[in-house]
């Protein structure tokens, strides 16, 4: 008779009657049979050449769903095998696989089992054959351990009656959703006539009060990373960084390694100090939490999104990078055809610094979504212009006002370059100075040829013509 049996944390079904199927018919249908002719309500099914069945009554605690034990022995064991253990003092199990098959499943007392065990055991020469009576050594601890091992999964008890239990449920949750559907129809029927009644009553102008914009800073977001990547180390065992990308609320850095004697992934850890996850053969990956405060900016303090546009493009152009869209243009006298966007990635050969990056954050609206280090001193910032949804006559400039021009940068009134906040010139054609920061350390270097990345030269990018950094806007006007 089945019962259930505790091995571990874990309840399973043992006691089982076993017999063996037809793989040439429905293998469903002959279990559901044999399992009334004999008056049980469980069955399960174990095998794929020889398919065999286990049935069993609903006595004992035993209940669909329930995992089974025998299945799972005869999963991990050799293909014969006289197994048998005792869980407690009131409680032994054995089970007996022959040539693959479930012969045997029993559960009774302990010495019940021993008398099972002791008939069989010399009954043939086993592969595998164990218990706390001998022959061979039997470990509880050991036992447990490998039916707990997670590769391994049981076939559970189903129900001989379960389609028609199923389509019950599914007639009672057709009903609930047709119940809930009329509902629902009927709370959105006296919902629009009460709005219809409430406008018809109503002599005032219901205005919608638009939430204000979520804005990262620039500022503060680069300062935070730039203390993150501080913290990680310059030299790691065989690992280097291949990529590094900054969110608002998490650093996360991809590592690799050459081959297995570079270094393990504990002794990755022990450099870091931090836990890692394996992200693939020779790879890597660790977090460092990361915590920037967003701002909230109304929305009528925002100008529209072709205004942001053009006040990014022209601290962009100061600098000397290209800029372009990936289908229209934004560009005075060419209007986008596409629908407005607001998504910005800018290529950067460094990490952004100096009054470079004081100048950027001064655009009005930008928020950082990501700053990426792909490697070879690359860097990308991704980011949005959040911008007012609809226009505020009250509260904007007249169109055609040109941006506000950062402070030590651009032309001054003679048309000269202006002088830096340090007094000195701040390059041709008014390129403003800019901080070069290395990479993270224990980075791959790709093709540089020193510690230190090569430093953002406005000069001698337009030379090279193409070598420039890009940046990318969505389509909008």
């Amino acid at each position: 008779m089945a019962q259930v049996v505790t091995i571990g944390k874990k309840k399973y079904a043992a006691g089982l009657s076993w017999g063996p199927l037809d793989p040439e018919k429905p293998l469903r249908a002959q279990a559901v049979e044999l399992a009334r002719k004999a008056k049980d309500t469980f069955y399960v099914l174990y095998g794929e050449v020889e398919p065999m069945v286990g049935h069993c009554d609903s006595q004992n605690g035993v209940r669909a769903g329930m995992a089974c034990l025998a299945p799972l022995v005869a999963e991990i064991w050799p293909a014969n095998t006289l197994l048998a253990g005792v869980l407690d003092d009131r409680t032994a199990v054995g089970v007996q696989i022959t040539n693959g098959n479930i012969f045997d499943d029993v559960v009774g007392s302990p010495e019940e089992i021993r008398a099972w065990f002791e008939a069989l055991s010399g009954d043939r020469a086993w592969d595998f054959a164990s218990s706390p009576w001998g022959p061979g050594e039997f470990h509880k601890d050991t036992f447990f351990a490998q039916l707990s091992d997670k590769t391994y999964k049981p076939p559970k008890l189903r129900s001989v009656g379960e389609r028609r239990g199923m389509a019950v449920r599914f007639g009672i949750l057709l009903l609930s959703a047709l119940i809930v559907f009329l509902g629902f129809s009927a709370m959105l029927q006296h919902r629009r006539a009460m709005e219809e009644r409430l406008a018809m009553m109503s002599r005032h102008v219901i205005r919608k009060v638009i939430p204000p914009a979520t804005i990262v800073p620039l500022e503060s977001f680069v300062r935070a990373c730039r203390e993150a990547l501080f913290r990680i180390p310059s030299e790691t065992s065989g690992w280097d960084a291949r990529t590094v990308s900054c969110r608002p609320d998490r650093v996360r850095v991809l590592w690799v390694r050459d081959s297995l004697s570079a270094g393990t992934v504990r002794e990755l850890e022990g450099d870091l100090n931090a836990p890692v996850s394996l992200a693939g053969e020779d790879r890597a990956r660790s977090d460092l939490p990361l915590s920037v405060p967003t701002v909230l900016t109304p929305v009528d303090r925002l100008p529209a999104l072709s205004e942001e546009k053009k006040d990014l493009a022209s601290v962009l152009e100061r600098y000397g990078l290209k800029y372009r869209m990936e289908s229209g243009s934004f560009l005075p006298g060419m209007d986008a055809s596409g629908p407005a966007g607001g998504d910005v990635s800018i290529d950067l050969p460094e990490l952004p610094g100096g009054s470079f990056l004081s100048d950027l954050a001064r655009v009005t609206g930008l928020s950082v979504r990501e700053l990426v280090w792909s490697g070879n001193s690359r860097w990308i910032l991704k980011g949005d212009l959040k911008h007012a949804p609809i226009s505020f006559h009250s509260k904007r400039s007249p169109s055609g006002t040109p941006a506000s021009v950062p402070s030590g940068v651009g032309s001054g009134g003679n048309g000269k370059p202006a002088p830096s906040s340090s007094g000195k010139p701040s390059g041709p054609a008014g390129i403003g100075r800019r901080e070069t920061v290395q990479g993270p350390a224990g980075t791959a270097r790709g093709n540089d040829t020193g510690n230190n990345p090569k430093g953002f030269d406005p000069d001698e990018g337009r030379d090279r013509g193409s070598a420039l950094p890009s940046v990318h806007f969505s389509p909008g006007k």
